[in-house]
């Protein structure tokens, strides 16, 4: 992957440097394939797939076990389905179970560990062979997304707008996902064809099957995806978001006797907004005016014994979309240590580091926050293949 970067560019370099992860090459035309069938009408997602524009899609069957007996054909039946529509695309899945009261869901929140039978989609929907989007869910309907790296991470502060629903019953559970195109970033080509990968999961048998099946003792990553094929040459949905905010505060605190700064109150408001808009499908830019920073999601409380610095994931909006463009400089290996982050974007915005103290200095009126008055930023990918990211 080629990377252009305002930033530190020398220090992308390590990560060129690594070894293959297994040997051989992989055919990429000898991958299996689903076909997506085209609607014009809208699909009601109800976790039921009866709607009658289901029985235009052939569904796929071969699901092949990596664990525990691999190489074999899935213990219980499994069918999918896919739909292309105008501005969506719809995955549909029939799991079937012989023993339905034995399957098992649990309730979890967004993004949490889902511990339970799941049905996983994953998109390459760049056709690059490195990165995809993953979108998971449970037979209760719990779910979590992801953006799957050029690494293989991870990175679940992605959170797209879509739509799934399921259903238990007699014959096991169904799955109706809707993700509308907005939420994927894509290069539009007459050729249609982009990567997947389905993985279907039962947690009482600990059995992982696959669509397309990669033997144990290889790298199952986005270079041994499937095809989705009849997608056409798709639009290029122009998307935008706009998340405005205002805040009005007031701190009222006892006063150290002679301190000329504090009053015993302070009143803090404030306005800004978030944008992301859409350039062209595989291009976004975002900006931010006057951003609170401090009102996104609490970082878990750690405990760090060690003299490591504990590196939090980065949950503001305005950093998430792209995020991976700017880990540049990590190298793949499985411990921290051999990981080098010459950028984090955590540093922007954060609180004062430094205080005044010592003699003369009784009282302080220092500053608590680091105030942003507006960023840009561009991310995307190009048609020839180079990743683009800017950042001022």
């Amino acid at each position: 992957m080629r990377v252009i970067l305002p930033l530190v560019l020398f220090a992308a370099l390590p990560a060129f440097a690594q070894a293959p992860d297994s040997a051989g090459v992989y055919q990429h035309e000898d991958a299996p394939t689903i076909h997506a069938a085209p609607i014009s009408e809208h699909i009601r997602v109800d976790g039921k797939l009866d709607d009658p524009a289901w029985s235009k899609a052939t569904p796929v069957d071969r699901f092949t076990q990596r664990d525990p007996d691999e190489g074999r054909p899935v213990s219980e039946r499994t069918e999918v389905r896919v739909l292309i529509g105008e501005d969506a695309l719809y995955v549909g899945a029939r799991l079937y179970d012989r023993e339905p009261t034995k399957v098992r869901r649990r309730l979890v929140r967004r993004d949490e560990d889902l511990a339970s039978d799941y049905l996983a989609v994953l998109i390459d929907s760049y056709h690059d062979h490195l990165t995809a989007y993953r979108f998971r869910v449970n037979p209760a309907g719990s779910y979590d997304d992801s953006y799957i790296d050029s690494r293989g991470n991870a990175d679940f502060s992605w959170d797209p707008v879509w739509n799934v629903r399921t259903t238990v019953d007699s014959l096991g559970w169904t799955a109706e996902m809707e993700i509308p195109l907005s939420q994927l970033r894509y290069n539009p080509s007459p050729e249609g064809v982009w990567g997947i990968q389905v993985r279907r999961w039962i947690d009482r048998k600990q059995e992982l099957a696959e669509f397309s099946f990669t033997p144990k003792k290889q790298q199952s990553d986005v270079s041994r995806f499937g095809h989705l094929t009849g997608l056409g040459e798709l639009s290029a949905p122009r998307h935008v978001e706009i998340l405005p905010y205002s805040l009005a505060k007031a701190d009222y605190h006892a006063v150290a006797r002679g301190d000329p700064f504090q009053d015993g109150s302070k009143k803090v408001g404030s306005v800004g907004a978030d944008l992301k808009y859409g350039l062209t499908s595989n291009l976004t830019l975002d900006a931010t005016v006057n951003p609170d920073f401090g009102q996104v999601e609490v970082d878990p409380a750690v405990v760090n014994l060690t003299a490591v610095e504990t590196f939090f994931p980065e949950r503001r909006p305005f950093f998430i979309e792209g995020a991976d463009l700017f880990r540049f400089g990590q190298s793949r290996s499985q411990n921290s240590f051999n990981s080098t982050i010459p950028f984090h974007a955590r540093r922007i915005g954060r609180a004062p580091q430094l205080t005044l103290s010592g003699g003369g200095y009784n009282y302080v009126d220092g500053p608590s926050v680091t105030t942003i008055d507006a960023a840009l930023k561009l991310t995307g990918k190009t048609r020839s293949g180079w990743s683009v990211g800017v950042l001022d």
